[in-house]
């Protein structure tokens, strides 16, 4: 295709110089000139010229990498006019050149124009000496007007060339402008953005120092008033030592003086992160001449940032310290002693209750046997009238029908009586009788009662004996194993504080090297390790002391308390006997009386 269109543009090119004929010159006058296309020339012009891309040898990014820097990139341009008018410079260098090599083209185009017009000229001559002589004035005016009006076309000619070729460089001049403006506005938003940057990277460097030094105040203040708060607690708000207000002070200094190294250690590592950071993000923000814009090289600046370090751990421990108040728990005091009772055993005191109670059961026995006769006798006396009243109103059976007489009646009544007074007697023998068994019985038991009371204050004397033969060496064991008990539970106490004072040395030493650490150089802190030491195992003797002052109190107390517990006094109970005199009087009916006899 494009061979075809080269092919046409020669045909009509030849056609465009080709000279008309003679027929033509004439039906115009003999004023015929080249065609104006005969005066065109095409300025070759390259695309490249209006692309950064073909000025790549005098342009470049900005910031470019720096091997030789310690920066990754070159240094920051203060003057960015300054900066931009070398690269300006470099441009109309190369602008010049262009234009050069496009002026040089000049000479052939004139050239060219030169010939063609000879040709004219000559042909004009030729076809107007057929009209007119040659040596007429008209013919040399008319030839003298045909080379005026051709020299006039070739200046025409050759200004529109210098014009086009103007053009040109002016077109060339009005990119490089915008190539030269846009890299400025580049520069300037970059160096605003860079700046807002560096700036909000230095706020927040100073407020990170400034906050991370406020917080190490904040520690090492609760620092300083947690030892002060332990101390006032082991010491219950007695302190002892007499240099510990200057121990304060040395440990407020120590803590300053970390807080200083602390300060300084974040400071030069977060200034040199700062740095770093700030020379990361100005070397990846860049402006390019291609495109006339700035760039940012995210994907570069996320492999090289680095954050800003954090802030170093204040590391430390609150140890918690109790009061030492190591306490023995004393037993109950030994009881006081009463007054000591008289230890004897009178055996004949007992006895002479036991026969006095004796003689009184014998006569509640007498009386109640008494008693129970005069029922008896009472009891015959009264059945035997109602016998005779009765039996007085009694009438022997008629016999046939008749009545009997006064004699069998007498004779009846009589025989009646006799046999009420046998009757009578015989139950008041059987009473009595029983009576007198009853008596013997409880004679019996309260005979067996003495004997036996006897014998319990018989055996009494001798438990009595036996518990005063013993007091005594009782008494020597019972100290003996007190003293054994005394010594174990004082070796059970030291054990039981040692372990204790191990324990609670061991947690002040953790809360002292944790305060004031391994290497303490000030002897007013070092006192206050041994001062407390000191009042612990003071703490520790006192309780071994008070232990001893009470055991040397208690201990006789304690045996005298035994001694007195042992006691020896009989308590003497004679059994009573439960006298519970019975006997049931069964009174027989007067009518059983007559259904035997009658």
């Amino acid at each position: 295709m494009k061979l075809f269109a080269v092919f046409l543009a020669c045909i009509v090119a030849a056609q465009a110089t080709g000279i008309p004929g003679y027929q033509y010159w004439c039906s115009h006058s003999f004023c015929v000139y080249p065609t104006p296309s005969s005066y065109c020339y095409n300025l070759p012009f390259n695309r490249n010229w209006c692309s950064a891309k073909y000025y790549a040898d005098c342009l470049r990014e900005y910031p470019c990498p720096d091997p030789s820097s310690k920066n990754m990139c070159e240094e920051e341009q203060e003057d960015i006019a300054g900066f931009v008018e070398t690269f300006r410079v470099k441009l109309e260098t190369k602008r010049g050149k262009i234009q050069t090599a496009l002026e040089k083209k000049l000479a052939p185009f004139e050239r060219t124009v030169q010939n063609l017009h000879a040709r004219y000229l000559s042909t004009f001559k030729c076809y107007l000496a057929k009209v007119l002589c040659k040596t007429s004035e008209a013919y040399c005016t008319k030839v003298e007007k045909y080379e005026e009006k051709l020299d006039d076309l070739e200046c025409d000619a050759v200004e529109k060339f210098n014009k086009d070729v103007q053009k040109i460089i002016d077109q060339i001049k009005c990119f490089h402008e915008q190539l030269l403006s846009r890299f400025q506005t580049c520069l300037d938003t970059r160096k605003c953005r860079v700046d807002a940057y560096c700036s909000g990277l230095e706020q927040k460097s100073g407020d990170a120092q400034e906050k991370y030094e406020q917080c190490l105040t904040a520690h090492m203040t609760k620092r300083k008033e947690w030892v002060e708060c332990i101390f006032g607690v082991i010491y219950e708000d007695t302190i002892k030592t007499t240099t510990f207000a200057e121990a304060m002070v040395a440990y407020q200094a120590m803590l300053d003086s970390d807080k200083k190294w602390y300060v300084k250690d974040f400071k030069k590592k977060i200034e040199a992160a700062v740095e770093q950071l700030k020379d990361c993000y100005r070397c990846n923000y860049k402006c390019y001449f291609n495109t006339g814009c700035y760039g940012f090289n995210r994907r570069s600046f996320r492999k090289t940032i680095k954050c800003l370090p954090a802030a170093p751990q204040y590391n430390y421990k609150l140890i918690r310290v109790c009061v030492f108040n190591p306490e023995w728990k004393a037993p109950c005091p030994a009881p006081e002693p009463k007054d000591k009772d008289t230890e004897e055993f009178v055996k004949s005191t007992y006895l002479a209750c036991i026969d006095t109670t004796y003689e009184k059961y014998l006569k509640a026995l007498s009386d109640k046997i008494i008693e129970w006769k005069l029922q008896v006798t009472t009891w015959k006396g009264e059945s035997d009238i109602c016998l005779k009243a009765t039996i007085a109103t009694m009438k022997p059976k008629s016999k046939c029908g008749t009545p009997p007489s006064p004699a069998a009646i007498a004779t009846y009544q009589e025989k009646l009586v006799q046999k009420a007074e046998t009757w009578l007697d015989n139950y008041e023998c059987r009473f009595v009788a029983q009576i007198d068994a009853v008596h013997s019985k409880w004679c019996s038991i309260i005979e067996n009662w003495k004997t036996k009371s006897e014998s319990y204050i018989t055996k009494v004397e001798q438990q009595f004996n036996c518990c005063m033969s013993s007091k005594t060496s009782k008494s020597c064991s019972y100290e003996a194993v007190l003293d054994r008990k005394i010594c174990q539970l004082r070796q059970q106490l030291c054990r039981k504080l040692q372990t204790m004072l191990a324990q609670h040395k061991q947690l002040f030493t953790s809360f002292y090297q944790c305060s004031f650490g391994c290497k303490i150089t000030d002897d007013n802190i070092k006192l206050l390790k041994t001062d407390y030491i000191t009042c612990i195992k003071e703490k520790v003797e006192a309780v071994l002391t008070e232990f001893d002052a009470f055991w040397c109190l208690e201990k006789p107390k304690y045996v005298a308390a035994y001694v007195c517990g042992i006691k020896c006094t009989p308590k003497v109970s004679i059994p009573g006997l439960r006298t519970n005199w019975q006997w049931r009087f069964c009174k027989p009916s007067l009518s059983s009386f007559f259904r035997s006899y009658c």
